[in-house]
């Protein structure tokens, strides 16, 4: 089972959740291909970090498992590019941190926290992680155009609903300019941070919250499936990855594919809508190129940057 690209806590973990019985440490050792103090030191390591994991005179097992874990270990061979906070004030907050202090090694990382006590939303509005929920910020670093930077933020909508719709059978919605919805309430949030040098993005990081098995207790807000549901946040984090890299390609493609996808899964499209700024009723048209929303009125048309403005809708 020996691989370089797999740490042993993940051979280990693999071994013990496929085992229908205590396993010892010699026959774990040959089954990664590995010595049985890497064995013993990969036990140690996941016990401390709550895995339920008993030795006794027949080996080892796993009493106990940590099935929504969020460890970096879970992801397998992209492990390297994870990194998991127990609590923290914020994942991008971290993502801040990780990102000046590696400006130039992977293409993305992936920042997780089980809970965050000062998470962030849009316009200086606060983020609630409930339990079950997901809190996570991708590092990117796809040298895009500052000018086509919303563009990531449609991306990871797209790829936050598609993911969703497929995993629960439940239809989502992309909302503009940063928010995903059910037909009952708000679901999910982006939020977008850049570090740019000459009209280009060196990092762009992407916070996303995600209200996957509870919600907090504000009004219009819904969760993605019933707290008793088999979901977990490693399942929905692997899945989303996975489409997100798909609709990272288009980012930079001067067609119009990522627009016209981003449009046909909005909640708004032909909706009345008002600015908070203004009393004027707009009909909203989707989307143009850079991410801008595009409104139409009987006395002018307008278009509308993320941040200038917000609807009241």
């Amino acid at each position: 089972m020996g691989n370089k690209n797999l740490s042993t806590k993940y051979v280990i973990l693999k071994i013990l959740r496929e085992a229908n019985a205590p396993v010892s440490g010699e026959e774990a050792a040959k089954l990664a291909d590995i010595s049985r103090v890497s064995v013993w030191k990969a036990i140690q390591s996941l016990q401390a970090s709550g895995y339920g994991i008993s030795s006794t005179r027949a080996g080892y097992f796993l009493e106990k498992d940590l099935k929504d874990s969020l460890f970096p270990w879970e992801f397998g061979a992209e492990e390297e590019l994870f990194f998991h906070f127990p609590e923290t004030e914020s994942t991008m907050t971290e993502a801040r941190k990780i990102a000046q202090e590696n400006s130039f090694s992977k293409k993305m990382e992936i920042i997780t926290a089980d809970k965050q006590t000062k998470g962030q939303g849009h316009s200086s509005h606060k983020w609630t992680t409930t339990k079950g929920s997901l809190a996570c910020t991708l590092i990117t670093r796809s040298g895009i155009a500052v000018s086509y930077s919303h563009r990531a933020t449609m991306a990871a909508q797209i790829a936050i609903v598609k993911t969703l719709t497929e995993m629960t059978g439940r239809k989502f919605y992309a909302r503009w300019p940063n928010d995903i919805w059910s037909e009952n309430g708000k679901v999910g949030g982006i939020l977008d941070e850049i570090s740019a040098t000459g009209g280009k993005c060196n990092w762009l990081n992407i916070g996303i919250g995600i209200n996957l098995t509870s919600c907090p207790k504000i009004p219009n807000t819904d969760c993605a499936v019933k707290s008793d549901a088999k979901f977990s946040r490693k399942e929905f984090l692997s899945a989303f990855l996975k489409e997100f890299k798909s609709a990272e390609e288009k980012l930079q493609q001067e067609d119009s594919s990522l627009v016209c996808e981003w449009n046909n899964l909005c909640f708004d499209n032909g909706k009345k809508i008002r600015l908070e700024s203004e009393k004027n009723i707009y009909t909203f048209k989707g989307i143009n190129a850079f991410g801008f929303a595009l409104l139409e009125s009987k006395n002018q048309n307008r278009i509308l940057i993320p941040g200038q403005d917000s609807f009241i809708k």
